[in-house]
């Protein structure tokens, strides 16, 4: 290191410099967490003992969600965490998730910022990450309406079914060279993931986030130059278009039309569009296709299983044709088996940040706004006091008339959330995995490769969890028309 006369510094003085930068950020760091720590005494959940500064961030681990199942057994359904500044409330139980996404819903229906939906979704002006309010009421009901419908959903049926018919056929890879910077889609949407699901420490400590320690927000904002270019080509493909029929009109000229609608409460921007058809495109392809995988290894686990599926679609479909998708209500077996997986290994395992908008009182506990809130669905979909053998995969018990309106109604099943901020997209995202898995059912046999034993052990891809060694399986002809 240089002084300014250009003579080098001996490595004492360095030494001397750099301890007393490190003794003046500790001692900001101690008086603000003094601040924090000063006012009015709350009523709060029980939880683990806070370190200072960090609070309980070192206790979350490679995988939170089972991390934070592990704590809620010793405090309890109910815990309060301090994930460095902030309070944070975690939900492990049915019966404490219905209290806050059905009776308190409205106050926790808020979303907090963070430095990813910045970057990745045009400050957070997408559904997912977007805080409560009339933008985000706007945005959803256009979505909801005009893409998330069951009629909508239906109008693309043919779209859906020649597109899984051609992976099929071909057992394809999509190519991973399509955009800038070396970055095909499928690896832009993992690195999407990853980042968005890291804990980066200026979220948490946010006097410390223009230091960039970890390197986080270099590569949010590396990636979001290559997204950005791929949602502008996409937009401007259907600008340059002619429009759609209405009724053949995707989510781009959905978007187009509403930001040229003056009665919109508010306009819909260029950034808006992108930042929505990124939430599609991105929550659409990386939870569908774990939950193929998962769907997969847990029937390989289970070969009576897997042959009562693929009996159920002989007798249903027969061998003369692929599978359609007007043939899945009568796959009732197959609909328990991607149920049961859902409940096991839900997409998200532990929800987005919810944040409580103003003081409240629940469960007999003080809240104070600001607070942020987990839902642990890892630890809902197997707690034993809503679920017989929980660990075990049984898609039996989804075959009970009345069985799954029951435990959603008692949100002991909700692998996509619930209330207000629940996934808009529940309804596509199970037709995708279950056709998917109809499809390759159907037209093969599968082998494990080795006849390994399947290992089940999670890796967390950021917002999403996957095995952590991929399935290795060997398909045959099963269906003559192939």
């Amino acid at each position: 290191m240089a002084n300014e006369l250009g003579s080098e510094w001996p490595v004492y003085e360095c030494l001397y410099f750099y301890s007393k930068l490190a003794t003046v950020l500790l001692l900001a760091m101690v008086a603000a967490w003094g601040f924090l720590l000063r006012g009015r005494k709350w009523k709060l959940p029980p939880g683990p003992f806070q370190l200072p500064i960090i609070g309980n961030l070192h206790m979350m681990g490679e995988l939170p969600h089972q991390a934070l199942a592990a704590l809620s057994m010793k405090y309890g359904p109910l815990m309060s965490l301090r994930l460095g500044s902030y309070l944070t409330l975690v939900v492990s139980s049915a019966d404490v998730a219905k209290e806050f996404l059905k009776t308190h819903d409205l106050t926790f229906s808020s979303r907090p910022q963070t430095i990813a939906a910045k970057y990745l979704w045009y400050n957070a002006s997408n559904i997912a990450f977007s805080p409560y309010g009339r933008y985000w009421r706007q945005m959803r009901k256009v979505c909801a309406l005009q893409m998330l419908s069951s009629r909508r959903i239906d109008s693309f049926r043919l779209i859906r079914e020649e597109e899984v018919s051609a992976i099929i056929i071909s057992m394809k890879k999509y190519s991973d060279q399509d955009l800038i910077g070396g970055m095909g889609i499928i690896s832009m949407i993992e690195e999407t993931f990853e980042l968005a699901g890291r804990f980066n420490i200026g979220d948490y400590l946010p006097f410390l986030a223009w230091m960039d320690l970890q390197g986080l927000n270099r590569r949010l904002k590396n990636i979001h130059k290559i997204q950005d270019d791929l949602l502008e080509k996409i937009v401007e493909e259907h600008v340059s278009q002619q429009h759609n029929p209405k009724d053949m009109a995707d989510l781009v000229d959905v978007l187009l039309d509403a930001s040229a609608d003056e009665d919109m409460e508010f306009q819909i921007t260029r950034d808006n569009i992108k930042s929505v058809i990124y939430d599609m495109l991105s929550a659409g392809s990386d939870a569908s296709a774990a939950s193929i995988e998962w769907t997969m290894s847990e029937l390989l686990r289970k070969p009576p299983v897997l042959k009562k599926v693929q009996n159920e679609l002989e007798h249903v479909v027969g061998f003369e044709r692929m599978v359609q998708e007007s043939d899945l209500p009568s796959l009732r077996y197959l609909q328990a088996v991607v149920k049961e997986t859902l409940r096991l290994h839900p997409p998200g395992p532990i929800s987005l940040p919810h944040v409580s908008v103003e003081d409240c009182t629940v469960l007999g506990y003080e809240i104070p706004r600001g607070t942020r809130l987990l839902m642990n669905f890892w630890a809902i979909g197997r707690n034993p006091k809503s679920w017989e053998d929980a660990e075990s995969f049984k898609p039996e018990r989804f075959m009970e008339a009345g069985f799954l309106d029951a435990k959603v109604e008692n949100f002991e099943w909700i692998p996509f959330g619930a209330g207000r901020r629940g996934c808009p997209g529940q309804q596509l995202g199970i037709l995708v995995v279950v056709f998917a898995v109809a499809q390759l059912l159907h037209c093969f046999n599968w082998r494990l490769l080795d006849e390994q034993n399947l290992d089940m052990s999670e890796r967390s891809n950021g917002l999403t969890v996957s095995k952590a060694h991929e399935l290795l399986a060997v398909p045959t002809f099963r269906l003559p028309v192939l």
